[in-house]
Formats: structure tokens, C-alpha cells, sequence
């Protein structure tokens, strides 16, 4: 897989620190701590790790014996890993939504609106903190301004090729809701428990029942990188534009749950998600396997 994202602008940003943070109307946001610092890396080099982490945090937080606290200390460690989704980025129909007056959304969990003001959809994510955004003009969309920004991060990633906005998730006063990733990555998880129980029970299932675990899989869709071809003085290749790390990780998923070599799957003795080596391995460790023997023997 790694293999198929060799020309990738899939740099990202996280922060060595990340703080729970309240609105006025209760809301919970997770943003870098007023002090963290900011450290690049590219997610390509760790896809196995992020998206496995990914479906172990959305396990726990469908686990309804887990507290509210207990979530959101386990997505604040994910974060500390690995960034910020960049929800602001993946939801629109386009990433570059400062060029209109409104932002468009397809069908998803968090925005009920086809559309709504840039202005207001940005409030979304900065409500404890503006960035300069100005109108360009009567009719015309908006654009960031940064002269004066002290605290602006990694200045010179803006010409990588990706909007600005995509840079604009990697401010210090960018921050997301927690129960918006709270429940992206409950649909991760949903997506590998589907795949478990269909391939456990469908010996069993009648048509409607496997209609219903197909529906159920279909509906996992959207959200992917755009991406772009390049030319060499030889040949042509394919550049991937990842401009949020919602959007790789859905694809990194969707792509490991179908892979042969080195497939997602989940333990069916302990529930864990794990990276297995053969296809057909239904156990994270030995002695999850021995466990379930001697569950099964008794």
C-alpha cells in the first residue's frame, strides 16, 4: 500500500499538547495547548499504525460501559499520536470553500445543511480563537490573511499544492468538537464489527439479514483524497492530495480491510483490532487463541 502513495502531499501537523476546552453552551473541543509545539511528519509512514489505532479508539467509544471521560481521553491520546482529523477540510464538496460566499456539503453526521455561510461553518472550528479571514469582495468569497500572524505554523508548506484551508487546520486556534470525532471513529469501528459478524454468522443469516450487513458496508463511502496525475520525463504517475487526515484514514481503512497480505481484522476472543499476517487469522495473540480453546473445551 505504501507503494501506491510513493507522490503523496500527505504532510501533517501535530502538537505536543492538546487541551479539552468548553463552550458557553456546553460544547467540548479538543485544540493544541496554548504552549505545545507544533511537529510535522508525514502519515504515510505510520498508515498501519493510525488506522489501526483509529478502529481501537472508535471500539472503545461504542463500548457503552465506558465513560464520557474515558472517550475522550482515548481520542486526546490518539491526537497526541497522530493530529487533529482536519474535519474542517473533509466535509465540504471542496476543500477550497474560502472562494465562496457558502460552503456545500454532501450528506454526513455533523452538518444537517446542504449549506451554510463560510463564515458560520468556520465557527464551527475556531470558537475560541479567529484567524483573519477578509471578504475579497460584494459577491466573492473570502481570503486568509496572514500578514501579522506571529504564530502562524510552517509558513512555507503553503506552496505544497493544497488550499490554504488545508494549512488552516494546523493553527493553534484551529480545535474540533469531541463528539464529532467521537463519532467518526465509532464509523470505523462499525465498518471492521460489520465485516466480523458477516463473515462469522452468514452461514446462518437469511437473504435479508446479508442485505442488511451489504447496505450497512455500502453507506461507508465519501470523504476520500481528490488527487492528481504528474509527469515524469518517462512516464506518468499519480500524486494523492490528502487535505485532511480524515480523509487518509478513511482510505486507509477501507484499504486494509480488504487487503490479502496484511488485513484488519478483529480478535474474536478479546474484540481487539489487530493487523493480521494471514487472511484467515481470527486471533490477536496466541493466547487470545488458547483462551478461546479453553472457553470452548469448558
Amino acid at each position: 500500500m505504501k507503494r501506491l502513495f510513493k507522490y503523496a502531499n500527505s504532510f501533517w501537523v501535530k502538537y505536543s499538547d492538546y487541551v479539552i476546552n468548553e463552550t458557553a453552551d456546553g460544547k467540548k473541543y479538543l485544540q493544541p495547548a496554548p504552549k505545545a509545539m507544533p511537529q510535522p511528519y508525514d502519515p504515510i509512514d505510520k498508515f498501519e499504525s493510525i488506522a489501526l489505532d483509529a478502529v481501537n479508539v472508535g471500539r472503545l467509544c461504542m463500548n457503552l460501559e465506558v465513560t464520557e471521560s474515558e472517550k475522550h481521553d482515548a481520542i486526546r491520546e490518539f491526537t497526541l499520536k497522530y493530529g487533529l482529523l482536519g474535519i474542517m477540510t473533509a466535509l465540504p464538496t471542496t476543500p477550497r470553500f474560502l472562494q465562496y460566499e457558502n460552503a456545500f456539503f454532501p450528506v454526513n453526521h455533523f452538518i444537517r445543511e446542504e449549506s451554510m455561510p463560510v463564515l458560520s461553518y468556520m465557527d464551527e472550528f475556531y470558537p475560541f480563537g479567529k484567524l483573519d479571514i477578509r471578504k475579497r469582495g460584494p459577491g466573492e468569497g473570502y481570503i486568509w490573511n496572514l500578514e501579522g500572524d506571529k504564530e502562524t505554523v510552517l509558513l512555507g508548506t503553503l506552496a505544497d499544492g493544497r488550499p490554504n484551508e488545508t494549512h488552516m487546520t494546523f493553527q493553534r486556534e484551529y480545535a474540533e468538537r469531541l463528539d464529532w470525532m467521537e463519532e467518526q471513529f465509532k464509523d470505523w469501528a462499525f465498518n471492521l464489527m460489520v465485516i466480523f459478524f458477516y463473515y462469522e454468522d452468514k452461514d446462518g443469516f437469511t437473504e435479508k439479514q446479508k442485505d442488511f450487513h451489504r447496505q450497512s458496508m455500502a453507506a461507508f463511502d465519501g470523504l476520500t483524497p481528490t488527487y492528481h496525475i504528474g509527469l515524469m520525463d518517462d512516464r506518468p504517475y499519480l500524486v494523492w492530495n490528502f487535505n485532511s487526515l480524515l480523509q487518509g484514514i478513511q482510505l486507509m481503512v477501507s484499504m486494509m480491510l480488504t487487503d490479502d497480505s496484511r488485513p484488519i481484522r478483529m480478535c474474536k476472543n478479546c474484540g481487539k483490532a489487530f493487523i493480521a499476517r494471514r487472511y484467515r487469522d481470527k486471533f490477536c495473540s496466541k493466547e487470545c487463541s488458547e483462551e478461546w480453546k479453553e472457553k470452548s473445551d469448558s
